[in-house]
């Protein structure tokens, strides 16, 4: 398997069944990504990515929501991803309008990111303040502006969209797995996601375990992918 998505769906919920503030939640949950990477990397899937937060999740939930949740990211990204990603030699990368972030995650984002760059083992990706739909949209209307400003008018292609999408440093997805109990891609990477197989968990994710991630990939080797072809 190439990429594995993670959708980490319920960890509000998880704290709030537990009298906790929904901060904590996300605390646990970033704990609970430690143990799916080392799955992950057990099983030598090249890239795992994580949804760690949609445009509609910021503009919804508002300031103190991202305040939080850029606190949680800094602390997991200083504390457990850089030191494993050192020793372990994997490429750390992310997507999503990062003009939504908070300074302080940016900064994370970046040092992390120019930490890593060189890596040749997994990648690990992390997704925020990202919309699907938004990104298929930017990255076509950048291809347009180029094209008119060349005097090019001949279509856009597919590869040429995707070479400028928030996420053009990733793999297709092979297959997804959602937590939370919701049957939905929610705007993950839709066009990566052409024909990702869908995996579903009612847990809620600080719940999760890396025989989640054994059970994925045991399900995906037994499934058949044609791409639009026949059945042998």
């Amino acid at each position: 398997m190439r990429h594995l998505g993670i959708i980490p769906d319920g960890a509000g919920r998880w704290a709030e069944n537990r009298k906790l503030p929904r901060v904590n939640g996300y605390y646990f949950g970033t704990e609970v990504m430690s143990d799916l990477i080392d799955a992950a990397d057990e099983l030598g899937i090249d890239c795992l990515s994580f949804y760690c937060s949609s445009i509609e999740n910021i503009r919804k939930r508002g300031e103190a929501f991202a305040l939080s949740l850029s606190s949680v990211y800094v602390d997991f990204f200083n504390k457990i991803l850089k030191p494993m990603s050192v020793s372990r030699g994997y490429k750390v990368c992310f997507a999503g309008d990062f003009k939504k972030l908070t300074p302080e995650l940016m900064s994370c984002i970046s040092n992390l990111n120019a930490l890593t760059i060189n890596n040749s083992k997994m990648t690990v990706a992390f997704v925020f303040a990202y919309d699907g739909m938004e990104e298929i949209k930017e990255a076509f209307n950048y291809v347009f502006q180029q094209k008119l400003l060349n005097a090019d008018y001949t279509e856009a292609t597919i590869d040429e969209v995707q070479r400028y999408m928030y996420s053009a440093a990733l793999p297709p997805l092979d297959a997804v797995l959602r937590y939370g109990g919701a049957n939905r891609l929610s705007g993950y990477l839709p066009f990566s996601a052409a024909y990702a197989e869908l995996y579903f968990s009612d847990k809620l994710f600080p719940d999760a375990d890396k025989g989640d991630i054994y059970e994925v990939v045991k399900k995906f080797k037994r499934s058949k992918r044609n791409f639009g072809g026949y059945r042998e």
